[in-house]
């Protein structure tokens, strides 16, 4: 579990960065309504909330350091934008191929 991703924060967040993502995210999964989120949530924050608890994370952290494969796709796409439609004339080439037997 990366309680970055779980919190919705950057890396170098600090601790009221950390606290409001927190607080904010609690509001929405509170015990009663979403006990499992809650607890993650919980667990995360408890991981990173101040600046001896993310070093404790950093240096003792046994998963795999930095982003995972999946984390690091979807901060590509994110970089990306919207994505855009094809040019005119490379969608026209397209089309053509397709319509041929």
């Amino acid at each position: 579990m990366n309680p970055y991703n779980v919190l919705g924060v950057p890396r170098d967040a600090d601790d009221r960065t950390i606290r409001e993502a927190w607080l904010k995210a609690i509001r929405q999964a509170s015990p009663d309504s979403d006990p499992e989120r809650f607890t993650a949530l919980s667990r995360a924050y408890e991981e990173i909330k101040d600046e001896t608890s993310r070093r404790k994370h950093e240096l003792f952290n046994k998963e795999c350091p930095g982003d995972s494969p999946l984390d690091a796709v979807v901060r590509h796409f994110r970089l990306q934008g919207p994505p855009r439609p094809p040019a005119l004339d490379a969608m026209r080439q397209f089309l053509r191929k397709c319509a041929q037997p």
